[in-house]
Parts: structure tokens; sequence; C-alpha cells
């Protein structure tokens, strides 16, 4: 099965309670070695510092890269759970909206969470024309290929 993927977002907010060499970390082994991580700033509800990490990935060898690390670090009862909620997951853009824990991220191993304090991954589903059914069919593809690619 192809890689049903066009870019994949990575994005996670850092107070600055956390440790952002960490969190950087985490990206760094997710992400292909020649993509930029982009750093900005802002203030929380109570004028706390928060550091946005984020991160665009576009070419597809560099998606491939990433699902493959996103993988192994995947434990199987997760990709079991992923299988399972992936197409509920699709919005009406053609993306796959998923968080992963980012605690369990610094032990290099992700779990899904509905928790807002997490590594958020934004992926465009390859659907065209760009309707969400598609992009569900495709998925559905994908997962029945026990989410591996050629």
């Amino acid at each position: 099965m192809k890689l049903p993927f066009k870019s994949v977002e990575v994005r996670s907010f850092v107070h600055a309670t956390e440790d952002l060499k960490k969190v950087k970390e985490i990206f760094r082994s997710l992400l292909p070695e020649e993509i930029e991580i982009e750093e900005s700033r802002a203030k929380g509800h109570h004028g706390d510092k928060i550091t946005i990490l984020s991160a665009r990935i576009n070419r597809n060898p560099d998606i491939r890269e990433f699902w493959h690390q996103a993988m192994k670090m995947m434990p199987n009862k997760e990709k079991e759970k992923l299988s399972e909620i992936a197409v509920d997951r699709i919005a009406d853009d053609c993306r796959l909206y998923l968080r992963f824990d980012k605690q369990a991220a610094v032990g290099e191993e992700l779990i899904l969470t509905d928790s807002g304090d997490a590594l958020h991954i934004r992926i465009n589903v390859s659907a065209y024309p760009a309707k969400r059914e598609i992009a569900v069919e495709e998925m559905r593809k994908f997962i029945s290929s026990g989410l591996e690619f050629e």
C-alpha cells in the first residue's frame, strides 16, 4: 500500500515549567534530520511564557521516514487503538488529527491521548477530489494493510 499522506505537521506547546530541550528531542526523534523545527513565543492566560514548537513535512521521502519512526515508537497496543480511531479523527478538511502524550514521548514511546498537553500531529490524507469520504476510504485501505507502506 502506498502511504496516503500529502503532508504532516507536528506541534507542541511547551510551558515555562517544562524542559524545552526534552520536547525538542522528541521532535528530533520523530523528524527527518533536515526538517527545521520552528519556535515561536506566546503568553498563557495568566501571563506565563509558552514556547510553540512546530515542524512541517512536505516531501514524500520525509513523510515516509516520519511515519516509519512513529510506528517504531508506538507500542502494538497503540497501533491497534490508532487503527480503531483513525477514521473518526479525519475532519472535513481531509486531515487526520492525532495527539500523543508528551511525557510518554520523552521516553520515546508514542501513546495516544485526548489531553491538550500533547504532541499534536496533523496529517493531510491524500484524497482526490478532496472530500472526507474519500480520505476515510484511503485511510481504511491503509489500516487494512496494517499501517504499513511499500
